[in-house]
This record gives structure tokens, C-alpha cells and sequence, in this order.
């Protein structure tokens, strides 16, 4: 069985396949013996004892877990995954073993398997303990807005930044405000909605870090943040401008931060979303699969951090969806792109 590095990396954790598998089917279908189940584990005869010690199983010592695909042959000991059982017991590819544990092709699985999920992602943030702490102020700061001039030109033109154009329309229709106190006070805060819910929020830095260290005297240059979160909000579970994609588009356009999101959009680009850091998370995975694009473009900034996050979620992204990349020119940022120019890198995108 000749497998390239990157083939063994994905097949060596199988949990993304276990939801679309049923062991015991599988089991009988293989001619497994004295098969049990107890709870996430199914017991049985192991069914590739003859292949390590040249004879049969003659205890229902072989386990394995139907959640992550990983088993355990108690007499030998060895342990090994589903996946790779299947494959020495039929003697056949890992491709060939997804499709008779599926009956599904192995290039379309993951997708099906990601799609499946969504409803787990949506009963897990509902939960109570995955409410960031802080949102109820946030919520009742919306309704009633504040916007000083200074924070609509921030937008427009952010100090020691390229200009972005970000205009006070688009500013006003993410129902961005101004917060004067707390914890978030001189910063532009911008609300973060998910199936017509707020569910967190990015608090912007105003003044600058040498005017914030003069108003907190007591602080370090370390302790400055660009961009604040609210307490025990995960951003993993978000995609910026979710709710304002179209299902089954051509083309859906990734980029990193929320206002790159909003630049993009006001261009005439409304199939964009920000996974609000470099990397994509699993999560993010299955928001995406639920938006179900006909293709995914890259699009981060123009740097060498930009570039990394770029081929790192390309890996993670062209498993599951055909995805090209946008390399943006030294210095270049989203959210000074022109509408021109926005469309000219989607077409040069490989």
C-alpha cells in the first residue's frame, strides 16, 4: 500500500469519517463474530487477528470506538484504527475501505460527512457556557448607537494605513458603535451575527498605542491590543458575514478580519466571509459546507504572514472544496483594494 505523507496524515485520524459509518454493518458485512455493543464501543472477534499471529481470534477481545474509528485488540496488544482494519481485512486501498464502510466515493465523503454536522455545531452554541459573558451590554450599546466623526474617519483612513474607503453606509449598515467606557472604551466595536443573532463582537483601538499608553499610565507596551474580543467568545465557531452569503454561489471569498469583510462587500463582492484569524477552524469547516460554494478563493494580506495563511488553509480547504489563492502584492491590504482591482486578483487566483 504505497501512500504519499500527506494520505497517511488524514487517514490517521478517521473521526471526520466515523459520522457516516456504521460499525456493526460494516462488521457483519466483513464476516466479524460475537459482535456487541456498549455504549460508543463495539466489541467483537478481531477481525485481522490471523493477519499478526497466524491464527484466529477465539475471544471478542478487539474493540472499537464509533466516535473517533480508533481500536484495540486486547490480546496482543496492538492498537490501529477502523480505517486501517478494513483495508488489511479486505486487503484493499483506504479510498476502496471509505467507499464499502460508506458506500460513498472517498473524494465526496468528507463534504457529506461535514454537511451532517451542522446541526451538532448549532445545539453546541446554544448552550449557555458558550455565550461570551459581556454580550448583554453589547446588545443594549446597538440600539442605541453613538458614532463620532473621528471613528467614521478611522474607517475611512486608518492612522499609519493604507486609506480603505470603508464608507459610513457600510459602517452603519454592520451597526458598528462607538463605546465611551469600560473595557472597550475609545474603540469602534463591531457586532458579530450568526442566523440573525449576535454571538460575539471585535473591539477596534481609536487613538493608537502611543496615545493609549498615555491614558492607561499604569500599563505595559505588551499589554496593548489592536483588537479585543469579549471574555470566553470563540471565534472558531464564527465566520464574519455568514448570514449575508448566498447558498450554492459561484465563488465565495475568504479573507481574515471584519473589516476587510466589509470592504469587500461594499465592492459589489457580497459572497465573503472573515474567519476572523489565520486559520480556518473545524467549525468554521462546516459553516462553510453548509454555504456550499462552488469554489473557495483566498484572500489575506500581503505578507509574508498573509502568505503562510494562505498555503496553510489551502491544504486544510482544497480536501473538502475546490479553492484557488490570492497573492496580494508586498504591502497590499483587502481593505484597500478598488473594485477593479479586487476582481483583477480573482482572476489571476491559482
Amino acid at each position: 500500500m504505497s501512500l504519499s505523507a500527506r494520505e497517511r496524515l488524514k487517514y490517521r485520524k478517521i473521526d471526520w469519517l466515523m459520522p457516516a459509518v456504521d460499525v456493526v454493518s460494516v462488521l457483519e458485512r466483513m464476516g466479524a463474530e460475537r459482535i456487541s455493543v456498549h455504549g460508543d464501543e463495539v466489541q467483537c472477534l478481531c477481525p485481522d487477528h490471523h493477519l499478526f499471529v497466524d491464527r484466529e481470534s477465539s475471544h471478542p477481545n478487539w474493540i472499537c470506538n464509533t466516535k473517533t474509528g480508533m481500536t484495540y485488540c486486547r490480546t496482543e496488544p496492538r492498537g490501529s484504527n477502523f480505517l486501517w482494519t478494513v483495508c488489511r481485512t479486505m486487503s484493499c486501498e483506504p479510498s476502496e475501505a471509505v467507499e464499502f464502510m460508506t458506500g460513498m466515493d472517498a473524494s465526496r465523503i468528507q463534504t457529506a460527512v461535514l454537511l451532517n454536522k451542522i446541526s451538532k455545531y448549532g445545539r453546541e452554541n446554544n448552550d449557555e457556557e458558550y455565550k461570551p459573558v459581556d454580550l448583554d451590554n453589547i446588545e443594549a450599546d446597538i440600539k442605541d448607537r453613538y458614532m463620532s466623526d473621528a471613528c467614521y474617519d478611522y474607517f475611512m483612513s486608518p492612522p499609519g494605513k493604507p486609506a480603505t474607503n470603508i464608507t459610513k453606509d457600510t459602517v452603519d449598515s454592520y451597526q458598528v458603535f462607538e463605546r465611551k467606557w469600560g473595557r472597550y472604551s475609545n474603540r469602534a466595536v463591531i457586532p458579530f451575527f450568526m442566523r440573525g443573532e449576535i454571538v460575539g463582537f471585535c473591539a477596534i483601538d481609536l487613538l493608537g498605542k502611543d496615545r493609549w499608553l498615555i491614558e492607561h499610565p499604569l500599563k505595559e507596551e505588551d499589554d496593548y491590543r489592536k483588537t479585543l474580543y469579549p471574555f470566553n467568545f470563540k471565534a472558531v465557531d464564527c465566520l464574519f458575514g455568514f448570514d449575508d452569503c448566498e447558498k450554492n454561489c459561484e465563488s465565495l471569498t475568504i479573507t481574515e478580519g471584519a473589516r476587510e469583510v466589509m470592504k469587500l462587500k461594499q465592492e459589489g463582492f457580497p459572497n465573503t466571509v472573515g474567519c476572523l484569524k489565520a486559520d480556518v477552524s473545524e467549525n468554521q469547516i462546516y459553516l462553510l459546507a453548509e454555504l456550499a460554494p462552488k469554489e473557495i478563493i483566498l484572500m489575506f494580506d500581503g505578507d509574508d504572514a498573509g502568505y503562510r495563511a494562505t498555503d496553510k488553509n489551502y491544504e486544510k480547504l482544497s480536501q473538502v472544496f475546490p479553492v484557488r489563492r490570492c497573492y496580494l502584492r508586498i504591502g497590499c491590504d483587502p481593505k484597500a483594494l478598488s473594485q477593479n482591482e479586487i476582481k483583477n486578483c480573482h482572476k489571476r487566483a491559482k
